[in-house]
């Protein structure tokens, strides 16, 4: 599968905070992109347990980003899984549908 790139900034000071790859966030449906964007915009959950975002990966699988987790069978919502590379750390997160999100199992979502 080609990777696709696309770089993404902040709305608010139009500041260059990473690219991202893998599966287009484009194709999410409207409220997927949304939980996505709002999991890594700056400030957001991802920046303040990684540091600031360099770029973000979303996987993809035959039927699309959006499963049940793989990782922990207990955790029964929808996830999309994405490897985040911050400044502090690199972690492979799940995001919910809310916006949320954990980089580790088991982890507080947030």
């Amino acid at each position: 599968m080609q990777s696709i790139k696309h770089r993404f900034f902040s709305t608010t000071a139009g500041k260059y905070v990473g690219e991202w790859l893998g599966y287009s966030r484009d194709k999410l449906t409207p409220k997927w992109k949304t939980a996505v964007e709002k999991f890594t915009e700056p400030g957001g959950s991802a920046e303040k347990k990684l540091g600031e975002i360099k770029s973000v990966n979303i996987k993809s699988r035959e039927e699309g980003p959006v499963h049940k987790s793989h990782f922990n069978p207990e955790d029964k919502e929808d996830v999309i899984s994405m490897r985040v590379e911050g400044e502090n750390d690199t972690k492979t997160c799940h995001v919910y549908e809310d916006g949320t999100g954990t980089i580790k199992k088991g982890g507080d979502r947030a």
